[in-house]
């Protein structure tokens, strides 16, 4: 037997080697150490396993939002067709109800593998984000949205526009403390205000819709409106100083010296809130936002059809020291009767001669149409 060692068998060729030990430590982890037998080699880091698209075709980009076509519907997946030709599938659970064969629908790529080989999609992330590209828009283009307010919460309510938006209490109506319990289920129209994608945070404002709705009103109402014109209005509110009218958009003042051509004790004796009223328009400040109407133009002049010599049935509105007032039955006109004009005896007063609402015949002696001041005489009459 020979004292020279047996050779040892030789290694495998896909067998790992060793880096020689003379080789700087930097250079050792640098080179790759091929996989066990068998075993794929896997791709670089940061590379994709998704199948690549077909020669001539374009690559769809991870996250980007694109359309697909719907080509089978699973229990569980739902499979669709890229515009570059690849099969994609997205899950069942990410629609609300079944899609149509042949349907187009908004997909996202997501950086995952499926175990067949096809594109991961989502609808889901896709549809919320072309919402978020919306609200972007809306902002942007100062563009109201419409929504459902769904509840009520600490600071404001929540309102449903396919995200959760906030609207702060502050911002549900023009005044301030508008209550947003009423509005709970109903549809209202906002304005964004804030977008902020990542942290999903959403504010809109009603109150901004509201003023510029107003507004526009406001500015076609101002240009529509003529001086001279008769216009329907309604009664809002009333004062000492006279009535407020609103006209549709825009509101106008009745002072009470335009509210009647008789003598006028409240305002509450010719109108009420919640009357419906035509009012003439005298002027249209648009500057100074201030519109001037009267509601005594629009009827007759009571002093037009009177005649001075004529004798007219009236009755007696008021008595004063003076003498007394009495209406024309006729016209409506109101004028006074002197003492002097009351009797041909004297040493009486006025209320020892007669009293209110008792009739009596007069005689017209005077008109100032400019002072608006008819003369009258009950002894006159008489003759």
């Amino acid at each position: 037997m020979s004292d020279v060692p047996a050779r040892p068998d030789p290694l495998p060729a896909d067998l790992p080697v060793a880096p020689p030990a003379d080789l700087p430590v930097a250079q050792r982890a640098a080179r790759p150490i091929p996989p066990p037998p068998g075993r794929p080699i896997p791709p670089p880091p940061g590379r994709s396993t998704l199948p690549p698209p077909p020669p001539g075709r374009p690559a769809v980009v991870v996250g980007k939002v694109v359309e697909v076509t719907v080509t089978a519907v699973h229990e569980r997946e739902v499979e669709v067709r890229l515009a570059d030709g690849r099969t994609g599938v997205v899950g069942r659970k990410e629609f609300e109800s079944a899609p149509a064969v042949g349907a187009v629908v908004p997909a996202a790529l997501l950086a995952r593998d499926d175990p067949k080989g096809r594109v991961a999609l989502s609808h889901e992330w896709a549809r919320k984000q072309l919402l978020w590209d919306s609200m972007d828009a809306a902002k942007a283009e100062h563009t109201p949205l419409r929504g459902t307010l769904t509840s009520v919460v600490k600071g404001g309510a929540v309102v449903d526009l396919g995200l959760r938006a906030f609207l702060p209490a502050s911002m549900v109506g023009e005044q301030p403390g508008a209550d947003p319990l009423p509005l709970v289920g109903t549809e209202i129209d906002v304005m964004v205000l804030e977008v902020d994608r990542a942290k999903e945070r959403l504010v809109v404002s009603r109150r901004d819709f509201l003023r510029r709705e107003r507004r526009a009103t406001e500015r076609a109402a101002y240009s529509s409106l003529k001086v001279g014109a008769d216009v329907p209005g309604t009664v809002v509110s009333v004062a000492d100083f006279g009535a407020v009218v609103d006209l549709g958009g825009v509101r106008g003042l009745v002072h009470r010296s335009e509210l009647t051509w008789g003598h006028l004790s409240a305002v509450e004796d010719v109108v009420s809130v919640g009357d419906v009223v035509t009012v003439k328009v005298l002027d249209v400040n648009r500057s100074k936002k201030k519109i001037s109407l009267s509601l005594r133009q629009t009827q007759s002049d009571p002093l037009e059809g009177l005649e001075v010599g004529e004798v007219y049935d009236g009755a007696v509105t008021r008595v004063v020291e003076y003498g007394c007032f009495v209406k024309i039955e006729a016209t409506g006109a109101e004028g006074l009767v002197h003492l002097t004009e009351l009797t041909e005896v004297g040493g009486y007063r006025p209320d020892q001669l007669v009293s209110p609402g008792e009739r009596v015949r007069v005689k017209v002696l005077a008109v100032d149409r400019s002072k608006r001041r008819v003369s009258l005489s009950a002894r006159q009459a008489a003759y």
